[in-house]
């Protein structure tokens, strides 16, 4: 295995991903790396909304305040880990998750990932992005339970 220089670290703000960047960030410290830090604003599909300029512009504020949240949290992990000595970058992406984050696997030397760990038909309905990623990343995938 080649050197671990930098490390992915997708999150949607659950106990998940904290759990998984508390463990990307144990490594980096261990190992040198950097981590970036990624969260893939995936835009909700709404069906049975009215149609409408102010339907529209209600849409529009949500999506706005939505990413200025993301942000806004992505701001405080960095400056947490900063604050430890972590090297860490963030940003922020539009898509669908499992796609963004394997594109962004190109550039990586390891993911490191939380899981939800549904199964049955939590896991038919919802899918899983980690099981999506493992299969379609171009580097090594970590996955990290919340428990």
């Amino acid at each position: 295995m080649s050197t671990i220089k930098t490390i992915l670290c997708p999150t949607d703000f659950s106990e998940c991903s904290d759990a998984a960047l508390r463990a990307a960030a144990e490594l980096a410290s261990r190992l040198g790396a950097r981590i970036q830090l990624v969260h893939v604003f995936q835009v909700p599909i709404y069906v049975g909304w009215e149609d409408g300029p102010a339907a529209l512009a209600t849409t529009a504020q949500f999506l706005d305040e939505s990413r200025q949240r993301a942000t806004a949290r992505l701001a405080e992990l960095c400056k947490t880990n900063a604050d430890q000595g972590i090297a860490i970058e963030s940003k922020q992406v539009d898509g669908l998750p499992h796609q963004k984050i394997a594109e962004l696997s190109e550039h990586a030397d390891l993911v490191v990932m939380g899981t939800h760990g549904r199964t049955g038909l939590p896991h038919l309905m919802l899918g899983s992005v980690a099981e999506r990623v493992v299969r379609s990343a171009k580097c090594p995938v970590m996955t990290v339970p919340a428990h």
